[in-house]
């Protein structure tokens, strides 16, 4: 869910990995396309040449443009280059598109990024034949999670083309603004965001459309992160009916509670506040599509299995149905099935957790976590 993804910036995840990135070196003066002396980097068919020559080319024979920003000095740009974009079913795909390496440290890839609001790398940009913007992506794509996206652009479907040609056809269309708002919001344009609400503002002063409340929504989530008062949000849940919008209401109220719990030092609002995410959660899980239950179920039964010292009886079993879900949806990612094994565990069923967990070995065999957890099981006994 595109909307959902662009509205909530940080969502808790289980076994999430950070990306570690420090500050360069000087950078040397090379061209932003030129080859790359390290070791060879995605195995992809580069466009070799300049910026310039590559959008004439690209105009010439009607072409898509893949932009890869990255840094040798950003482990993620390495594991993308390394894991995504030398898979050959990406390879494959990204076949008869115009793929340009800029190196995000030269003087040239500084241009680049300041031109296309690139922030840190590794960042992928799509271009239009004609050179204008069609789609930005940021941060680690595994690859089937690039190949869904890259299906998805060049459909040219919620894209930045895509929206611009809805609002052009429809200036009334809020929901393509709204999106599109979103997008701009994400790669940094904040003028281009600021645009879009204008434009929603002033043509629903009543706030009365879905686009307006999202708008409202977004608003109150802002607020409530920054001063943690989250009454206002629990006001439109209360009195929000969309499913979709009462979803992104209740993840938001979810996502804060939790951030609440986690940084107060009083131990009892810390601890009113987790009853409260509990609660959120237990609201939440009816609402989310069945595309998400293996992501998000995942992060709810986790997350109470990370609090199952002040979990209830009901809590922990109201995790582990959800752990059954998410492990249904995902059933060979091995972070889900660990998931699944420690709730099975927290409840006391623990032959079934072993066997989930070996499970998770046989997945993933080179993760000492699991040996790890096994162990951790096996001594509990």
């Amino acid at each position: 869910m595109l909307l959902v993804a662009l509205l909530h910036w940080a969502q808790s995840c289980a076994h999430p990995v950070a990306p570690c990135c420090g500050d360069p070196p000087p950078s040397q003066e090379a061209p932003a396309g030129a080859a790359v002396t390290q070791e060879q980097r995605a195995k992809l068919k580069w466009f070799e040449g300049t910026f310039e020559e590559l959008l004439a080319e690209a105009s010439r024979s009607q072409r898509l443009v893949f932009l890869e920003f990255w840094s040798q000095w950003i482990p993620l740009s390495k594991k993308i280059d390394k894991l995504t974009l030398s898979d050959p079913k990406v390879v494959a795909e990204l076949e008869g598109v115009l793929c340009y390496s800029v190196d995000a440290d030269c003087k040239q890839g500084k241009a680049l990024r300041k031109k296309f609001q690139v922030q840190t790398p590794p960042v992928l940009v799509f271009l239009d034949p004609e050179g204008s913007l069609r789609e930005q992506l940021s941060g680690f794509f595994a690859p089937e999670s690039l190949l869904v996206e890259l299906a998805r652009i060049k459909r040219n479907e919620g894209t930045f083309s895509d929206l611009r040609a809805r609002i052009q056809a429809d200036p009334a269309d809020l929901d393509a603004r709204w999106v599109l708002a979103c997008k701009h919001r994400y790669i940094g344009d904040l003028p281009g965001f600021e645009e879009q609400v204008s434009q929603i503002r002033e043509r629903d002063p009543e706030g009365k459309m879905v686009a307006s409340r999202r708008l409202r929504l977004y608003e109150l989530h802002s607020a409530a992160a920054a001063q943690l008062d989250l009454e206002p949000l629990y006001a439109f849940v209360r009195d929000e009916k969309d499913r979709k919008l009462l979803f992104e209401g209740w993840l938001d109220i979810w996502n804060l509670e939790g951030q609440a719990a986690r940084s107060t030092r009083d131990v009892e609002k810390s601890r009113a506040h987790e009853l409260r995410y509990f609660a959120a959660a237990r609201a939440l899980w009816p609402l989310v599509p069945k595309e998400e239950h293996g992501r998000l179920g995942n992060n709810i039964a986790w997350n109470f299995y990370l609090s199952r010292a002040n979990a209830t009886r009901s809590d922990l079993e109201f995790a582990l149905a959800v752990a059954e879900k998410a492990v249904a949806a995902a059933p060979d990612h091995p972070a889900v099935v660990d998931t699944y094994a420690c709730c099975l565990f927290a409840v006391g069923r623990r032959d079934e957790s072993l066997l989930h967990v070996k499970r998770c070995i046989d997945l993933d065999p080179q993760n000492p976590q699991w040996r790890e957890r096994l162990a951790e099981f096996q001594k509990s006994r």
